[in-house]
């Protein structure tokens, strides 16, 4: 019985070992753009932060890091989600723990919350519209293999399925 645990849990690791896995720690930032606070038009820049860490024992030579910006369209009788930015890096990282550090480009989002307009003594609501930030989705690839990937929440994963 020892034995077959021991055989089980040694193959566990290599798998995991020879599985060529990273870890992603992404952290989002974000500028507001918006020059006249009196006007309705919302600008606001995001970027990521990512620190691709190597947790095998080879040196990871020319991956890349392919990273997506994802934004709420606000068209009336629209409830989708649209790719606004994406893009893909080249980097190497390191044996045994070492990570990388990598900023994205910024990518802005510009849009238009509903607001109400006066114009003498009347007023009219003004729809929103354009594109508003919803979130990421980063991922590192060997070829076609997908080493490690990160995704600002679940709920972005489940409607982009």
């Amino acid at each position: 019985m020892n034995v077959s645990l021991a055989i089980l849990f040694s193959l566990l690791l290599t798998g995991v070992a020879s599985a060529g896995a990273v870890q992603l720690v992404v952290k989002p930032f974000s500028e507001n753009k918006t020059a006249d606070k009196k006007q309705a038009q919302v600008t606001r820049t995001y970027a990521l932060n990512v620190r691709v860490t190597n947790t095998t024992g080879t040196k990871l030579d020319g991956v890349t890091l392919k990273w997506t910006f994802y934004a709420a369209n606000l068209r009336r009788g629209t409830d989708s989600t649209v790719v606004e930015k994406s893009g893909e890096m080249k980097l190497s990282v390191d044996a045994s723990g070492r990570y990388t550090d990598i900023v994205t480009p910024k990518v802005a989002f510009v849009y238009t919350p509903m607001h109400s307009q006066r114009s003498g003594r009347s007023s009219t609501t003004v729809e929103e519209s354009g594109h508003r930030y919803r979130g990421f989705y980063v991922q590192v690839l060997s070829g076609d293999t997908v080493l490690g990937e990160a995704i600002s929440n679940e709920a972005l994963r489940k409607q982009l399925k």
